[in-house]
């Protein structure tokens, strides 16, 4: 379970809450890769695969929500974020 936006994503489950792409609304999966712009995400059910841009999209975290927009920047620099 996360407890801030500074931890590590990867292992986590993930829901696209909003997307700019409504297509990705909903989807569900574990999240195998991260990148500076977007997550890999394994879908639920499923053995397939799906980039999703940070920048567009709401997500929920491991019951946390999270503003892609807050969150895009590589996940090495993310530690060294100042949480107000």
């Amino acid at each position: 379970m996360i407890k801030s936006i500074r931890d590590e994503f990867i292992g986590e489950e993930l829901q696209v809450l909003r997307s700019a792409n409504k297509s990705l609304c909903g989807i569900t999966g574990t999240i195998v890769d991260e990148t500076k712009n977007s997550f890999t995400v394994e879908i639920s059910g499923e053995k397939k695969f799906k980039r999703i841009l940070k920048n567009s999209s709401v997500f929920r975290i491991a019951g946390t929500d999270v503003d892609g927009q807050s969150i895009i920047k590589r996940p090495e620099d993310r530690i060294k974020l100042k949480i107000e």
